[in-house]
């Protein structure tokens, strides 16, 4: 019997040296809870995307993507390239705007658009092309800072930043360059 006692207390001994490495370990896990850092990845993803934006049951915008992500703020990014058509009241589609990749900010309600930038007014026969461009759909215009050149039937027109509104049919840029013609009164 006493030979009993000591393989109890040794068994006893045995559990108590490793509930204590235990409860020892599991400190350090709580240590590294103050060093949790929240999930900052998207929420969704979206693959072969198509959103159309309508107005009175017409389709005003479409907007066309092989990736979206979505995260918790709102915000969207498109990292595999964007397209996006402009239709007229006729559902004409006069206007098409695509990039290599683009962001949406939910809280400045503006899309940007970078890398290879093409804005194509298939009226007007006009194109844009720069680095980036911003689009701000509720002021319906669309801004840059960047160099930009647009071509015309007649001439090739370059500088560096643009406004315009949305369907490209009034531009301004702000610091041309090149040669271009004046119109005579």
């Amino acid at each position: 019997m006493i030979y009993m006692k000591k393989v109890l207390s040794f068994s006893r001994i045995s559990w108590l040296f490793w509930a204590v490495m235990g409860f020892g370990a599991c400190d350090s896990q709580w240590d590294k809870l103050g060093e949790f850092k929240p999930y900052e990845g998207p929420t969704s993803k979206v693959f072969d995307m198509v959103t159309n934006y309508s107005d009175s049951g017409r389709v005003k915008i479409q907007l066309l993507a092989p990736l979206q992500l979505e995260y918790e703020s709102g915000n969207q990014d498109f990292p595999e390239g964007i397209t996006v058509n402009f239709y007229n009241a006729e559902g004409q589609n006069y206007n098409r705007l695509t990039a290599k990749k683009a962001i949406y900010e939910k809280k400045n309600n503006q899309y940007t658009a970078q890398g290879q930038v093409v804005v194509h007014n298939l009226l007007t026969k006009e194109t844009l092309q720069t680095e980036e461009l911003h689009w701000r759909p509720t002021q319906r215009q669309i801004f840059t800072e960047k160099f930009v050149v647009i071509q015309t039937p007649r001439e090739i027109l370059k500088g560096n930043g643009l406004t315009a509104d949305q369907d490209f049919m009034a531009y301004k840029i702000k610091q041309p360059t090149g040669k271009f013609s004046l119109p005579e009164d």
